[in-house]
């Protein structure tokens, strides 16, 4: 990736939890699908880089950082479905609240974890370890 393309790659990352509650605000429950999309896709892309084997090629703390994204993209993801599957909120006003924080705080999470392993990425041989080769096309 150019290193320009990055910048704005890894800004718009680092603005991403910002974004999301923005959409939300502004487009109410369309907001909300489309922040549930963008938390759903990551964890489907993390899910699908750790099953490929991408963590074994990785140094130890960005092979933990795709892990805890993927696990922070999930809790978003489903903290994000309930209420957006229920017809009207259930609950008291208490429950909604803490339900709503822990949204928020899970998809502040995943940005986080997302904005520190692409930057991490953007950074020459700072992702893979030293003694992994790549495999040769067959």
């Amino acid at each position: 990736m150019k290193r320009t393309t990055g910048a704005v790659v890894l800004g718009l990352s680092a603005c991403g939890y910002p974004l999301t509650q923005l959409v939300i605000r502004r487009w109410g429950v369309r907001g909300a699908v489309f922040t549930e999309s963008v938390c759903a896709g990551l964890a489907v892309r993390d899910a699908s880089m750790v099953a490929g084997g991408v963590p074994g090629r990785l140094r130890r703390v960005p092979a933990v950082l795709l892990r805890l994204e993927l696990a922070a993209g999930i809790a978003a993801s489903l903290a994000g479905l309930v209420p957006l599957l229920r017809a009207r909120p259930a609950g008291r006003g208490a429950e909604i609240a803490a339900a709503e924080n822990m949204r928020r705080a899970a998809v502040a999470a995943l940005f986080t974890l997302h904005t520190i392993r692409f930057a991490i990425y953007l950074r020459p041989d700072q992702g893979r370890r030293p003694d992994h080769v790549p495999a040769s096309p067959a």
